[in-house]
């Protein structure tokens, strides 16, 4: 991890949930997006996948209270990096983006289709 990407996962404090894999490619992901994201990120996200020590962990609602909370699939890990760098980015715009969560709250398939373009230009955008 280099000097950038450290201070990054350091800034996480403790909200990087998983393997060292998926913590690294977090870290250098956001160590590429312009100060004010890797701020607002660092501060009020908190990133989840499986781990390599536990087959399950707890949070309580006051850990997550106003915060958000991007899942990662194992399965993403088993992709080549520019995809997972990629699918990262994209996650992050949905957040950066204001966007709502369509498991939660009903939307059209246009306002879905919209929101997962709008992600995926902040993606391309931050893998310049």
């Amino acid at each position: 991890m280099n000097k950038r990407a450290r201070e990054i996962f350091y800034d996480f404090d403790g909200k990087l949930v998983g393997t060292k894999l998926m913590q690294r490619y977090v870290c250098q992901t956001l160590s590429v997006m312009p100060e004010k994201t890797i701020k607002f990120v660092t501060k009020n996200c908190w990133f989840v996948s499986s781990m390599d020590d536990a087959w399950g962990f707890v949070f309580k609602g006051n850990d997550l209270k106003n915060q958000y909370l991007i899942f990662l699939s194992e399965d993403l890990f088993c992709q080549h990096a520019f995809q997972i760098h990629y699918s990262i980015a994209h996650e992050i715009g949905h957040v950066m983006l204001g966007h709502r969560n369509s498991v939660f709250v009903k939307q059209t398939k246009a306002e879905i289709k919209k929101q997962e373009k709008e992600a995926d230009a902040f993606a391309k955008e931050s893998s310049r």
